[in-house]
């Protein structure tokens, strides 16, 4: 009897989580919310214009990508599916892939912060396929890397010890539950919020991605090759100070000669580097209104023109990098 009555208490202690992971965890919620927005916009291009162009990231590309601006000036139908970088890579490969045609463009601007550690689906991640509708996306992975369970995907939809007192914490202090609101996103994908914080040090990049994260793009390479789809990667613009600019971008350098054996880079004169604290929002990667038109113009033009560096120029451009260890840089 005991036996079955502590049973029965930790299916329902597992109800509840689940419950409150996928119908009340404000971030989970808004992160699928926002998906509706960027699939609605996705199909409106393809119908209206029969191909788009998909700009896949982290939170940086998610506040720097104007898709309704480089439609209107540049008549390139984007669509921002730059999301929370909680999700990991992985998961945004996966939710992105099903939107994508025969003639599409894929714009890869994964943040370095993304590319160094091993391949698989954080518990958001896990959470939000689930609450999306999609549980293939982690059951069945189209690449087929990080395929979990039904076991673990369900053990997934609980919330963390860290996640329940971040939540506490703000009920005390009576404070947003979120930082970000539906309302923060336009109708292509892109965010702004009106939320604003110093920038206290560089967000940072690495100079050298793992080998599985190679393999891993190397794969989404050849679906792309295999399905028709034109891709190229684009480096995120980042902040850091003026003293720590040509070190970080010397290291930006080192990165894309590593990404340009694997896909065509787009140019980028900044080399991912701004020095500009107010041209960001809320954190290192989340440039403002202003800063993401200036991102978004650049990025528009080097789309048209298929403006890409050569592997003579990355290799001049990488020679820079300095030998001393890598400075210690906190990821977006």
């Amino acid at each position: 009897m005991l036996a079955c009555a502590l049973l029965i208490l930790a299916l329902l202690t597992w109800g509840a989580s689940a419950y409150y992971t996928l119908r009340l965890n404000p971030q989970v919620r808004l992160i699928v919310q926002g998906e509706a927005i960027k699939n609605a916009w996705a199909e409106k291009m393809d119908h209206e214009h029969g191909s788009k162009i998909a700009a896949i990231g982290g939170s940086s590309c998610a506040f720097s990508v104007d898709g309704e601006m480089m439609l209107k000036k540049y008549n390139l139908p984007v669509v921002n599916y730059g999301r929370d970088g909680g999700l990991g890579a992985v998961m945004m490969t996966e939710a992105t892939l099903p939107h994508l045609r025969r003639g599409d463009t894929l714009i890869v601007g994964f943040e370095f912060g993304l590319l160094d550690e091993h391949p698989e689906y954080s518990a958001l991640s896990l959470q939000f396929c689930v609450e999306a509708g999609h549980p293939e996306w982690a059951l069945e992975p189209i690449l087929g890397t990080g395929k979990v369970g039904k076991f673990e995907l369900a053990a997934a939809l609980r919330p963390g010890g860290y996640h329940l007192f971040t939540m506490l914490g703000k009920v005390i202090s009576h404070r947003d539950m979120f930082r970000y609101k539906l309302s923060d996103y336009g109708a292509s994908g892109w965010m702004q919020t009106a939320v604003r914080r110093p920038m206290n040090g560089p967000a940072g990049m690495g100079s050298v991605i793992s080998p599985d994260w190679v393999g891993y793009l190397r794969h989404l390479r050849e679906w792309c090759q295999n399905h028709g789809v034109r891709a190229a990667y684009s480096l995120p613009w980042l902040y850091a100070p003026p003293e720590m600019a040509a070190e970080q971008r010397a290291r930006n350098a080192r990165l894309l000669r590593q990404i340009e054996e694997i896909f065509p880079v787009l140019k980028d004169p900044h080399l991912g580097v701004d020095t500009n604290a107010g041209d960001y929002a809320d954190m290192q990667a989340h440039l403002t209104a202003t800063a993401a038109e200036s991102r978004s113009e650049e990025l528009a033009q080097a789309i048209v023109h298929w403006d890409v560096w050569k592997t003579n120029e990355m290799n001049a451009l990488a020679s820079c990098v300095p030998q001393s260890p890598p400075s210690t840089f906190a990821h977006p």
